[in-house]
């Protein structure tokens, strides 16, 4: 019994490090960008020694990849959370498409945009990356797929997706102010129901 609660402590202090480690990166990603995120800089944020991290993560690369599959986990559960499964008028593809903004204009997702910029210049990074890049895919498309899946066919769903999500992006990388009520908010706010209003129209009835 008392190996058991050894061993089970010292797993529960490995992962609270690892977890430290992944939101100090996350941290230090949105506020320093992505030249200033040294592992002297996560460690200091996260309190623990150049030793710890090395331990966990054996290279800076390793610690950034692991760092961007975890706020992809962390942002598809939180939008998955926040998302009611009624899609079925234009308001609540709207509603879809503001919880999916907030969570891709949050300070967290800053770590994607500032790892796949990057990522263009440095070709280990990129190929490093694919994996995690793909699994959040599959990820949200398996989202989609429960929310959308009655209304849009499965072969328009990535084409759909990917409309949505590079708008969206294209607004994070282009916004000044990453606040969803900062300016031009009437005018965002405009496209994301004219986008819904193409999905309801285009998709008016269940797919069988």
């Amino acid at each position: 019994m008392t190996t058991t609660a050894a061993r089970r402590t010292q797993a529960e202090r490995r992962a609270g490090t690892i977890t430290a480690l992944l939101d100090a990166t996350v941290t230090c990603l949105a506020e320093r960008g992505y030249a200033a995120t040294s592992t002297a800089a996560v460690c200091a944020g996260a309190g623990v020694s150049q030793g710890a991290l090395f331990r966990h993560f054996p290279t800076r690369q390793d610690l950034l990849v692991a760092t961007a599959e975890h706020v992809a986990t962390r942002n598809v559960a939180a939008f998955r959370a926040a998302v009611d499964a009624d899609v079925d008028t234009v308001d609540d593809v709207v509603a879809v498409l503001g919880h999916l903004r907030s969570v891709v204009l949050s300070p967290a997702n800053q770590t994607w945009r500032e790892l796949l910029v990057a990522a263009r210049a440095d070709a280990g990074l990129r190929a490093a990356l694919l994996p995690a890049r793909e699994s959040l895919q599959a990820q949200m498309l398996d989202a989609a797929a429960d929310l959308w899946g009655d209304r849009i066919p499965a072969d328009d769903l990535p084409a759909v997706l990917s409309i949505v999500v590079n708008m969206l992006d294209g607004l994070a990388f282009s916004a000044l102010d990453p606040r969803p009520t900062a300016a031009p908010g009437r005018t965002v706010e405009r496209a994301l129901r004219l986008l819904a209003e193409l999905i309801v129209s285009h998709y008016p009835e269940e797919s069988s």
